[in-house]
């Protein structure tokens, strides 16, 4: 498939790639779910209001094919899954081998089988600049990914700047990579602007993690990184984002990660509204209560961030 030339995506044609919203991640949603719904359930609960959703547990560990297969019993056939790739092909000290990569793709097969696979994102962490050798990584992760639509999402600020930002939607472009539009606290030389474009037009992909700038490096627990609750002016800027981004784009994904204190799940839902697809509010429900990760449960196994 070849892709368009990058470029910043304004208003033109009529949207008509399709458009679904989602959470990054359904393990722990505060208020979302009934008190009584087991771990089990969740994720049948959640594909009742959402079309997609992240797979976060993949990130920590390899999931083995059968869990994937019991998530797709659970949901319908038209739900779609965004898998982040293994820490150990993003967040590494030395390159991973070409077998870690292989391991990692037969993971998801399952969802590859019934066409349920959105995506495959690798969300790179701060210490990941721009250089030679970061841009020859991404040319062996577009080739070792070759067969499943791919994701980067940066978070240095080095691939953004004004300078670099078009060198970068380029690369992408010519690598078959999908671009993830991300939206972070926006921190001077630093953090990485949310400039919206495509550079593949099978998916535009948006990240949503909200704007709690003064707890974004704060050390300790994450949780409050993404405490963030968007307005109606923001959401209705992301819808027209949204909008602009369907003109260039066969489908576009819109992931919340603001879910510490159950933010993520309203505003998403109210997103929905403004682009005319929300299934209907979710019930007002007590926050659920603490629980332990199984594997049936997109909960990360620690408290370590995927940052």
């Amino acid at each position: 498939m070849h892709a368009p030339g990058p470029h910043a995506v304004t208003g033109a044609a009529e949207p008509s790639g399709q458009f679904r919203i989602g959470i990054s991640s359904w393990g722990t949603l505060p208020g979302f779910y009934p008190s009584g719904v087991k771990s089990t359930e969740k994720l049948a609960w959640f594909a009742r209001f959402f079309s997609v959703v992240e797979v976060n547990v993949s990130f920590y560990r390899l999931v083995p094919p059968h869990t994937y297969e019991n998530w797709i019993a659970i949901t319908p056939a038209d739900f779609a899954f965004d898998v982040k790739a293994f820490g150990d092909l993003t967040h590494f000290r030395e390159p991973p081998p070409a077998d870690a990569f292989a391991a990692f793709c037969a993971s998801y097969a399952p969802l590859r089988e019934t066409r349920q696979l959105g995506g495959v994102l690798f969300q790179f962490p701060p210490r990941f600049t721009n250089s030679p050798s970061t841009r020859t990584y991404l040319g062996r992760v577009a080739e070792a990914m070759r067969d499943d639509l791919t994701i980067v999402e940066f978070r240095n600020h080095s691939w953004l700047a004004p300078n670099s930002a078009e060198a970068t939607f380029s690369l992408l472009t010519a690598l078959g990579l999908a671009y993830a539009v991300a939206d972070e606290p926006q921190i001077p030389h630093d953090t990485v602007p949310p400039l919206p474009a495509v550079t593949n037009p099978g998916l535009a992909y948006i990240r949503l993690h909200g704007r709690n700038a003064d707890a974004w490096y704060r050390a300790g627990d994450s949780g409050d990184r993404y405490d963030y609750d968007y307005g109606a002016e923001e959401l209705d800027e992301w819808a027209e984002i949204a909008r602009n981004l369907a003109r260039e784009a066969e489908a576009v994904h819109i992931l919340f990660n603001n879910n510490a204190k159950g933010a993520g799940t309203r505003n998403a839902l109210a997103l929905g509204k403004l682009l005319g697809i929300a299934p209907g509010d979710a019930p007002e429900l007590p926050p659920e209560q603490p629980r332990l990760f199984d594997e049936d449960d997109d909960h990360p196994p620690s408290t370590t961030t995927t940052f």
